[in-house]
């Protein structure tokens, strides 16, 4: 997790009147301070604000982000079918008994998650080959199976390792786009459901989605954004009666308008809204899947997903980062009103 990297200097307060600037810039020098690393921009914005304003950056409060649930708590249990051995010589006639033979051999019982959905897959697929000429009892237990695809799917997709490490981590995320790859994960499902899967296909796809972690690093720079627009709406909610009288622009008005205009409108706010339209798209996709999935999505993902991702949910971490987002614009709208400048003024049409 990311360190605040605001500085902020140990029993620092305000000093009286116009050594407060002088003072800040003392003590952060005597502190080391200077922004670096992949905040660097929005630490800057922040201390230049606070500068102006006269008033320290107060460091945000720790938050432990909820990790990825484990394996063991995200899969579904299928539960097994036995065949005896009149049954087995009669599934012969639909030519499957090889297919069943497979199951049952060693290399069978240690099938990945991926390969049992390629079985079952087959395996409904050559009870609808033979049609009419299979037994009722197999036609019963081709029901039966077709019920458990959901509940396979998800243990080879969002319960197995490659999903789990795309949705984990902190690490660099890759080139790919994760939106793109859950679209495949979803042709595959309704693939699935028609009778169409193709298990390489689903293969692929998993394979590219092991390569890195998207969701890790896209929480963390969530938070980091948090931490910084909030820190400046709670500088600027209460700046301007000091600021601005008769809500004419001052000097230090237009000093507030410049680090608006040349940090956040020209450096944070297109990386921000580039980034958050990528992650809106693979949230998306997510719900979308996930709600095709239904009721065998198990309540650890659940909850996993209503604490980090759900748009609907107010105290998630993508919503509330939408919200320090908005709140902040909304902090600006105010001072800049209350000090008589046009919210627009000087920003460059391109």
């Amino acid at each position: 997790m990311p360190s605040w990297s605001v500085c902020v200097v140990p029993g620092w307060t305000e000093p009286p009147g116009r050594t407060f600037v002088l003072t800040t810039l003392v003590l952060l020098a005597a502190a080391g301070c200077q922004p670096s690393g992949p905040d660097a921009v929005l630490s800057d914005y922040v201390t230049r604000v606070a500068r102006i304003v006269e008033q320290p950056v107060l460091p945000a409060p720790p938050e432990a982000l909820m990790p990825y649930p484990d394996a063991r708590d995200l899969s579904v249990d299928i539960p097994r079918r036995t065949i005896d051995i009149a049954e087995f010589f009669e599934l012969h006639g639909c030519d499957m008994g090889a297919l069943v033979g497979l199951r049952n051999s060693p290399l069978g019982r240690l099938q990945t998650p991926s390969q049992r959905l390629g079985y079952e897959a087959a395996w409904l697929a050559a009870l609808a080959r033979c049609g009419g000429g299979a037994a009722d009892w197999a036609q019963t237990l081709g029901d039966d199976k077709r019920a458990l695809l959901p509940a396979l799917f998800w243990n080879a997709t969002f319960a197995a390792p490659e999903l789990r490490t795309a949705m984990g981590g902190a690490g660099a995320a890759p080139d790919a786009d994760l939106a793109d790859l859950l679209r495949s994960l979803h042709d595959s499902y309704r693939a699935l459901g028609a009778g169409s899967f193709d298990l390489s296909a689903l293969e692929q796809t998993l394979a590219r989605l092991r390569t890195g972690s998207w969701v890790g690093p896209a929480r963390q720079r969530w938070l980091q954004w948090r931490r910084h627009l909030q820190a400046t709406s709670a500088l600027l909610g209460p700046a301007a009666p000091r600021l601005c009288l008769n809500q004419q622009p001052t000097p230090r008005s237009r000093r507030l308008q410049n680090v608006f205009l040349g940090f956040y409108v020209e450096q944070i706010q297109p990386e921000l809204a580039r980034e958050m339209g990528r992650h809106a798209a693979w949230i998306e996709e997510i719900e979308r899947l996930t709600g095709a999935l239904g009721p065998v999505v198990p309540e650890p993902f659940q909850q996993w997903y209503a604490a980090v991702l759900d748009p609907a949910e107010p105290g998630s971490e993508w919503q509330r980062t939408r919200l320090a987002v908005t709140d902040h614009a909304r902090a600006w709208q105010r001072l800049l009103a209350a000090c008589g400048i046009e919210p627009g003024a000087g920003v460059r049409q391109d």
